[in-house]
């Protein structure tokens, strides 16, 4: 199992590092271009940066830093899309 989880980061990583919609800040936090997501169909706003930490992916907002907007386990990431000027685009 976390051989499993271990493979999702890195191509989690991958997938973030080859979007045009993410700069990568260092090896675990992510910003996205545009603060709309959706994450597993659920739309989250205000998604300052990403942190990939362990098996965990961790959405953040600048002005709330002690805890997350929505914090996902790798597992259960489904799908990650972004809301663009051009419309919904998919990430993962």
């Amino acid at each position: 199992m976390k051989e499993k989880v271990y493979k999702m980061d890195k191509v989690l990583r991958d997938i973030l590092r080859k979007s045009p919609y993410f700069e990568e800040i260092n090896e675990n936090r992510f910003v996205p271009e545009y603060l709309g997501l959706i994450v597993n169909g659920v739309v989250v706003y205000h998604v300052n940066w990403i942190d990939l930490v362990g098996n965990e992916i961790i959405f953040m907002h600048k002005d709330i830093q002690t805890h997350p907007i929505v914090s996902l386990v790798l597992e259960n990431l489904n799908s990650l899309m972004i809301i663009t000027s051009d419309g919904i685009k998919e990430v993962l």
